[in-house]
């Protein structure tokens, strides 16, 4: 007898048989080598933090044979090991200038006129000493003598003026508070142009707001509204705004390297450049308030007028620059020094001014050449100081000795002619 072959559907199902049983082993395999590289990967991790934990991320790399004097993160670079807080995401300067924030915030105080009948405007002011004192600016303390600040953590002090110095624009507070986080107080020369300054205040009520900028000049003179001048102002552009005044302007290290005074803009807020009273100065003018309640600071009673190419050629001087001595107070300390006015009136403007006295060309020997110079050698001068003063007469140059000054006052400031 013949043997019958196997019929067709056996062999078609013994064909799926093999092929089900081929996809089976395919998906085991493929899953069994998934399981290895996750636990392998899961080895590998557990190994490198620890590494990380030992030697940290140089340690790391170092062991990878990669030479590592410093490390930076910024946006571009990849976390490698971020955790649930990966701040290495975050860029150096970014690091930093939340630092500085956190430094400084609770130095940094809201002041407010207790009576609305003042003419002072809301602003920023600095805690100087754990006792209570804070420097701010004059024309945020207006004619008001009390006032509330308001501290970082949204308590209240009453506070009381001490003094103001009109020149500067400085103003010194009490506050009835002991315990307080003072600033720590560094030095304009902290910043050259181009340095990274922040600052703290609370423009148009936006309470402790932070600002970052650049120094974009140093050793400025700016004219305040009563025409006097002040020295060596540091400009920046960080964005200053009404509410900013009296805060500090902090460096890279986080020091107070000036207060934040006056905004030159044509619409008062922030499209111009800011200006901020060097440290030095401010601390020197607070001191001087704290002691005395007052800055008594020099000046020479006369009426002057900055020279110009015009007034030089009318009136045959040899030179066009300098301050001209227009009249001198009789009796008064610069009579006595020796300094002479003029003698021929002639109208200069709305003004009548007198030609033909001595022409201030340097006071202990820095030169004289404008008001700005004039009112920087005078910054730092005491009522009762005396000074030399060099003078251009009768085409000469000589030099008096030991001119006595008088205190400088609002009024004696205007005796200037432009």
């Amino acid at each position: 007898m013949k043997k019958q072959k196997p019929s067709l559907r056996k062999t078609i199902i013994i064909g799926i048989g093999f092929a089900l049983l081929l996809v089976v082993f395919v998906l085991l395999s493929i899953w069994t080598r998934e399981l290895n590289k996750a636990e392998t990967a899961e080895l590998f991790s557990s190994a490198l933090q620890n590494v990380i934990e030992e030697r940290g991320e140089r340690g790391l790399l170092e062991m990878a044979g990669v030479p590592v004097d410093d490390i930076h993160y910024n946006y571009e670079d990849l976390p490698i090991f971020a955790g649930e807080n990966p701040v290495w995401e975050m860029t150096e300067e970014e690091r930093r200038a939340i630092a500085i924030y956190e430094g400084a915030k609770e130095s940094v105080v809201q002041i407010v006129a207790a009576s609305e009948l003042s003419d002072s405007g809301q602003g920023a002011g600095v805690i100087i000493s754990p006792d209570g004192y804070i420097v701010t600016n004059r024309h945020v303390t207006g004619n008001a003598t009390d006032f509330i600040v308001r501290l970082y953590d949204g308590t209240v002090r009453d506070a009381h003026i001490v003094g103001t110095d009109a020149l500067s624009d400085v103003a010194v507070l009490k506050a009835e508070a002991t315990g307080l986080e003072a600033i720590e107080i560094g030095s304009s020369d902290d910043v050259v142009v181009g340095s990274t300054v922040y600052a703290i205040g609370h423009p148009f009520g936006y309470t402790w707001s932070f600002a970052r900028g650049l120094v974009s000049g140093k050793e400025r003179m700016v004219s305040t509204d009563s025409g006097s001048v002040i020295p060596s102002m540091i400009q920046t552009d960080a964005l200053i705004n009404p509410g900013n005044s009296g805060g500090p302007l902090l460096s890279g290290k986080g020091t107070m390297t000036g207060l934040v005074s006056s905004i030159y803009s044509r619409s008062g807020s922030a499209e111009g450049v800011a200006f901020a009273l060097p440290s030095e100065i401010v601390m020197d003018v607070a001191q001087r308030i704290i002691e005395t309640g007052a800055v008594h600071r020099g000046w020479l009673d006369i009426l002057s007028v900055e020279l110009n190419p015009q007034i030089a050629e009318y009136s045959g001087l040899q030179i066009s620059d300098g301050i001209l001595v227009s009249q001198v107070v009789p009796g008064g300390e610069a009579d006595k020094g020796g300094l002479r006015g003029g003698s021929e009136a002639v109208q200069y403007g709305q003004s009548v001014i007198y030609l033909g006295g001595d022409v201030i060309t340097a006071i202990d020997g820095a030169p004289v050449r404008s008001y700005s110079d004039y009112f920087a050698a005078l910054f730092n001068t005491v009522a009762g100081d005396s000074v030399d003063i060099t003078v251009l007469r009768g085409g000469r140059s000589i030099v008096l000795d030991n001119v006595s000054l008088v205190e400088q006052t609002e009024e004696n400031t205007r005796w200037l002619v432009r």
